[in-house]
């Protein structure tokens, strides 16, 4: 993609280019200043002469209203949206806060190789991102967690996620029928290919980020045993931290750990935290990959207070019906008795009516 600006230039009377930060199947972004609060920002422009295609516009609209609702301390703050129009083409801007630091990729292209330890510190700050995006309403998916996307900060040790370009929420990943395919080959999951993405993609996302920090090298480099990354061969890390990276890159969404929450749980050994159904409950859950189906049944049938009326009344119209079928049944045995001599009888009156009607008179 052709640079749009160069250093120097002034955008909008406000912001002058510092330099390129990078680039995507989006837009550029660069590093500006604010010549009026003289603070760094980041500056991403998509130019609408240049789009190959239309959706782009809508994940960049996208990326720009989700942003201005997110308020985490690790995501960079929204600060602006605008357009300009010169003769020959339009540009769209997204303003954000600049993240101090490095990319954890350019760390590790020059040389970082992280230890176990520090890997995981890395794992629970991202999963602590994760949590509060997946607990909005809607849930929001990154959809693009990669080394080049988490900034590291190294005098605070602070890491920040950034590139919300590929981001989505579970209603309009839903609506979409899965029509568009987002993401980084290597980092993405295997039902981003079929353009569909859940809250445990971010967890797919964030374990082959891991990998690579453990490796120095692109997941892709791994074999593959079943759909799954082999890559127990080729990392020291202890057997725990492997089983739990191991459920992190399950190829099916639905066998990967439920949510962020659950994944940082079982990573800090807080198993408490895990979420559980309460003892005696009759809540029923089905999980499918794509629905959440809750059945919760009337109290009625599990209270045991309840269930002793219910009892008890099924025992009382019991006897009820069993009474009146009694009665029911003597009045007909009854009647079928009696019937007979009562027909006999009508019979006898209406032959002797008859009998006098017919007889000739005697003079």
């Amino acid at each position: 993609m052709k640079i749009l600006h160069q250093a120097e230039e002034i955008i909008n009377h406000k912001y002058r280019i510092l330099r390129k930060l990078g680039e995507g199947g989006i837009g550029i972004t660069y590093a500006a200043v604010d010549l009026e609060s003289g603070k760094q920002v980041a500056l991403k422009v998509l130019s609408l002469r240049r789009m190959s295609d239309w959706k782009k516009m809508e994940l960049f609209e996208r990326e720009a209203k989700i942003l201005s609702q997110l308020k985490h301390p690790a995501i960079p703050r929204y600060l602006d949206y605008f357009q300009l129009d010169t003769n020959s083409d339009r540009s769209f801007y997204i303003v954000q806060q600049l993240a101090p630091g490095t990319s954890l990729a350019t760390l590790v292209e020059n040389g970082w190789f992280p230890d176990e330890e520090r890997v995981k510190q890395i794992a629970i700050q991202i999963l602590e991102i994760l949590i509060y995006l997946h607990s909005l309403t809607p849930p929001v998916i990154h959809r693009d967690i990669k080394p080049q996307n988490i900034i590291f900060a190294s005098d605070d040790k602070k890491l920040f996620l950034v590139d919300f370009g590929a981001v989505t929420d579970t209603y309009h990943n839903s609506m979409s029928n899965g029509s568009t395919v987002v993401g980084t080959f290597g980092y993405m999951a295997p039902e981003q290919f079929r353009g569909q993405a859940f809250p445990s993609t971010d967890l797919y996302g964030l374990g082959t980020t891991l990998l690579f920090l453990l490796m120095g090298k692109s997941p892709t480099d791994l074999p593959q045993r079943k759909l799954k990354i082999d890559f127990r061969p080729y990392v020291n890390i202890s057997n725990d931290f492997a089983n739990w990276l191991e459920q992190m890159l399950e190829p099916v969404s639905a066998d990967r750990f439920s949510s962020a929450e659950v994944a940082l749980a079982i990573l800090l050994g807080q198993t408490a935290r895990i979420p559980q159904r309460p003892q005696k409950s009759h809540i029923i859950f089905n999980a499918t990959e794509n629905n959440l189906i809750v059945k919760i049944p009337p109290s009625f049938f599990y209270n045991n207070y309840s269930f002793l009326v219910l009892f008890f009344s099924i025992v009382s119209i019991g006897v009820f019906g069993l009474t009146y079928w009694i009665l029911f049944i003597e009045i007909l045995h009854y009647l079928l008795i009696t019937m007979p001599i009562v027909a006999f009888l009508l019979l006898n009156l209406c032959l002797l009516l008859f009998y006098k009607t017919c007889s000739p008179v005697i003079p």
